[in-house]
C-alpha cells in the first residue's frame, strides 16, 4: 500500500491528556493519515487501547508520551511504514505495544512497565529495531516476533522480572539478538521456536540478582529477602530455549545463576552454533 494524495497529512496532536473509562474505546483512534505526530500526549483509562493508528502508512511519529491503565494496548498498530516510537511511558496496559502487518519500526528509549499481558507484539513486520529500551514485569513476555517477521533487531533492552518470559521468537528470521540484560526473567529468557531460523544470538547478559560475594565467598543476592508473596520466587532467572529451529548461533554470551539450563536445545535442531559461551554458578 501506498500512500495517497487524497488523505489527510501532517496532522499533529499534542499536549492533551485524554482519560477514558472501562466502556470508552481507544483514547485516540486515527485511520488513514499521512505522517501523523502525537507528541506530549497522556493517553489513560480507555476500554480500548490508548493510541490506536489503523494504515497511518507515511511517517508516523508518536514520541514523549504516557499510555497508562488501558484495557487493550498502551499503542496498536497496524499497517504502518517507517514509524518512530521513541521516549514514551507505557505502564499497566494489557500489553504496551502491538505492531503488525508493518514495515521498518524503530522503538528506541521506552519505558515499560507492569504490563497485564506483553511488552511488545510484533508480527507480520520487516526491517524494524526495538533498542535500548526498559521492558520490565510483564506478566506475559517482554517481547514477542511472530507471523514471518524477518530482519529486525532486537538489542541494547533491558528485560527486566518477566513472569512468563523474556524474548519469544515464534516466526522469526534473520534476526538478531545481540547486548541485551536479561535480569530476574522467570521460565524462558529467549525462545527460538521451530517456525524460526537465522538467528544470531550475541553479547547477551542473563543473570539473577547477584551483586558479588561475602567474605566466605558466598553470592550476594539483592534482593532475596524481600517477603511479599509477589515476590516469592524473585531470584528464578531463565536462559535459552532452541526449540526444533534451524540456523541458529549462539555466541559471546554470559549466563550466571540460573534455575534453568543455561541454554536447553529440544525437538532436533539443525546447524546450531554454540560457542564462546560463559556460565557462572
Amino acid at each position: 500500500m501506498t500512500p495517497s494524495k487524497d488523505r489527510l497529512w501532517r496532522v499533529n496532536l499534542a499536549e492533551l491528556r485524554i482519560t477514558g473509562n472501562e466502556k470508552s474505546g481507544a483514547g485516540i483512534e486515527a485511520r488513514y493519515i499521512e505522517e501523523i505526530l502525537i507528541e506530549k500526549v497522556s493517553s489513560s483509562y480507555h476500554g480500548g487501547d490508548g493510541l490506536r493508528l489503523f494504515f497511518c502508512y507515511e511517517d508516523p511519529r508518536i514520541v514523549n508520551n504516557l499510555f497508562t491503565y488501558n484495557k487493550q494496548c498502551g499503542v496498536y498498530l497496524e499497517g504502518c511504514h517507517d514509524i518512530v516510537v521513541s521516549a514514551n511511558q507505557f505502564e499497566e496496559n494489557q500489553d504496551a505495544l502491538q505492531c503488525l502487518d508493518s514495515y521498518n519500526l524503530t522503538m528506541t528509549g521506552n519505558n515499560l512497565d507492569d504490563h497485564l499481558g506483553h511488552g511488545v507484539v510484533i508480527e507480520n513486520t520487516y526491517g524494524s529495531v526495538v533498542a535500548s529500551n526498559m521492558i520490565e514485569e510483564c506478566q506475559g513476555w517482554g517481547i514477542i516476533l511472530d507471523r514471518d517477521c524477518y530482519g529486525i533487531t532486537l538489542s541494547a533492552n533491558v528485560i527486566a522480572h518477566e513472569f512468563s518470559g523474556g524474548i519469544d521468537l515464534r516466526d522469526a528470521h534473520g534476526c538478531t539478538v545481540s547486548a541485551n540484560t536479561f535480569t530476574i526473567v522467570k521460565k524462558i529468557g529467549l525462545a527460538v521456536r521451530p517456525q524460526s531460523g537465522s538467528i544470531t544470538v550475541t553479547g547477551n547478559n542473563f543473570s539473577d540478582t547477584m551483586v558479588g560475594r561475602d567474605t566466605e565467598g558466598k553470592p550476594i543476592l539483592k534482593r532475596q529477602n524481600q517477603s511479599s508473596k509477589t515476590e516469592e520466587h524473585l531470584n528464578e532467572a531463565a536462559g535459552i530455549v532452541l526449540e526444533g529451529c534451524d540456523g541458529v548461533v549462539v555466541s559471546g554470551n554470559l549466563f550466571s545463576n540460573l534455575s534453568t539450563p543455561a541454554i536447553e536445545q529440544t525437538e532436533n535442531c539443525q546447524r546450531v552454533l554454540l560457542n564462546s559461551n560463559v556460565i557462572v554458578e
